[in-house]
């Protein structure tokens, strides 16, 4: 009988392992540099097992990595949507096993194709594993890109500059390079391999360098070119407005003198500093603006006292073929107290704004208590401010990079993002969130702003960096500026997600012209 020592850990041991150091690269552990090397223990518990069994190690990573990592889950349907605890597990435990589905796919595929050729595997991984992360995160309605790898370096800015080509998989990409680079490097190291006489550890060590070191130098140049212009020609003022109102108080009637008085104050404050833009959240307003004479009148006069255009989050309804349709709005009132445009929000959250394949789930509502039932907007408006154009997205719209590109693409300057992530609680959500949207900033190279009803409420740069970021579950009114985008459109922005599409051509070529080589 073999006697398993610390020199040959189990494999699902191995596997759990990768799963923790996945969670650590992310908010709020924030050990960012732990993703460089968070998969060599998957790839040393995959090595040499059959496909069927590498991909039930890849599920259990995923298992480990998707349950602790989105754990916040299960405070927003305990809490909010009523769940009972053992409902809102089972629905935890779906969603993570339906993302591990794609880690499992990803080492069934590694092992099937590429079995004991080192070189293959170290090209392969990283294209395979941005097509699948693409493919999970871009599909329809449901598309859920929240933990993809590349987000886990928002902080680490030479890093994620790149993300002006490649998006923000090109991030995923280079880190499953270096990991794949690593693993190789220490197996064939330790096993001696060589080819013509030269160590191949060291040939996947120098490429892996090469390329980190590029990627890097690239990020440390192109950064410095995005760095805010302060001067007055060139930046604008925003004051953000953090309502703090807790999820209970908000539709209530009876805290709604409470919650718009909480609004005026805050505003008050903020116009001290004479912004050229005052942002509330998304939802800021405990009534349907348009449709609520006192409230309305209260936004309007607010407005008009400040001297300072508004723009701020409302339900918005309207009748149509006999129906009531509901919308997630924002909406912008000028300094003179008239109202300019309105948003509807585009994407909506699956089970928590609409719910799908409503015939099928029809038990789904009457479940979950909060659930809503919204339209869904049809383009990307834009928004006039001090001359210039400002994109607005609300809450979850800001983690998907194609729909964000689009107003930046129509001619916006600079982005809103208007969240309520009170249903977070204090958990790492919240940051999670927000680190999202650094790699829009950097993917569109133009600032953006956000306010958030609990926090984070903050500016991003165009180059990623955070500034002015506020506490969670506390009042705010902060005063920041911005340099709104002045130069052409990036490549990202252009093209969209070009180098996805490649590296899905890749993952179907590379295999074909490994089976031609073989034959």
């Amino acid at each position: 009988m073999k006697i398993l020592t610390l020199k040959e850990p189990p494999p699902f041991l191995l596997a759990a392992i990768s799963g923790i150091l996945l969670v650590l690269i992310f908010p709020r552990f924030n050990f960012e540099s732990l993703a460089w090397f968070a998969f060599i223990p998957l790839f040393s518990a995959i090595e040499a097992k059959t496909p069927q069994s590498a991909a039930l190690l890849g599920f259990i990573t995923g298992m480990v990595f998707y349950t602790w990592g989105l754990s916040w889950i299960n405070n927003t349907l305990i809490n909010y949507g009523n769940l009972p605890s053992v409902v809102s597990f089972m629905v935890l435990g779906l969603l993570a096993a339906y993302l591990s589905f794609y880690t499992a796919l990803f080492c069934y595929l590694i092992r099937r194709v590429c079995k004991e050729n080192r070189g293959l595997f170290f090209l392969f991984a990283p294209v395979l594993w941005v097509s699948l992360e693409y493919l999970r995160s871009t599909h329809s309605e449901f598309g859920f890109s929240w933990l993809g790898l590349g987000y886990s370096q928002f902080k680490t800015l030479p890093v994620i500059q790149m993300a002006e080509i490649t998006g923000v998989y090109g991030i995923s990409w280079l880190i499953m390079l270096v990991n794949a680079g690593l693993y190789l490097s220490w197996k064939t190291w330790r096993g001696r391999e060589a080819e013509n006489g030269i160590n191949m550890g060291a040939r996947f060590l120098s490429v892996t360098v090469l390329v980190f070191a590029c990627w890097w130098g690239y990020g440390s140049v192109t950064m410095n070119r995005y760095t805010p212009n302060t001067d007055k020609n060139s930046s604008l003022t925003v004051g953000l407005i953090q309502g703090n109102v807790e999820q209970f108080m908000k539709w209530n009637p009876v805290y709604q003198k409470l919650v718009m008085s909480k609004y005026r104050d805050l505003t008050l404050a903020a116009a001290q500093s004479k912004p050229q833009l005052i942002v509330w959240p998304e939802t800021a307003l405990p009534f349907y603006y348009n449709q609520h004479s006192v409230g309305t009148k209260f936004v309007k006069d607010l407005a008009r006292q400040t001297q300072t255009p508004i723009l701020f989050g409302s339900p918005h309804k309207e009748n149509r073929d006999g129906r009531t349709i509901h919308y997630n709005s924002a909406y912008l009132v000028s300094d003179t107290g008239d109202t300019q445009n309105r948003y509807d929000k585009i994407h909506l959250v699956p089970f928590g704004e609409f719910v799908p394949f409503r015939k099928l789930l029809f038990f789904v509502e009457k479940m979950v208590e909060m659930i809503g039932d919204f339209g869904r907007g049809k383009e990307a408006i834009l928004f006039d401010v001090a001359g210039y154009q400002a994109g607005v997205s609300i809450c979850y719209e800001i983690i998907f990079p194609d729909l964000i590109r689009q107003a930046v693409k129509n001619g916006a300057n600079f982005l809103i993002n208007i969240t309520n992530d009170a249903w977070f609680g204090k958990s790492p959500a919240s940051y999670q969130h927000i680190s999202m949207g650094a790699l829009r900033a950097v993917e569109n190279r133009v600032p953006i702003i956000r306010a958030a009803n609990t926090g984070v409420s903050g500016t991003i740069d165009a180059n990623g960096t955070l500034r002015h970021e506020t506490e969670l579950f506390v009042e705010a009114a902060k005063i920041t500026k911005i340099t709104p985008r002045q130069r052409g459109l990036t490549f990202y922005t252009a093209y969209g997600d070009v180098f996805s599409w490649i590296c899905l051509v890749l993952t179907v070529v590379l295999p074909f012209i490994q089976r031609q080589q073989n034959s």
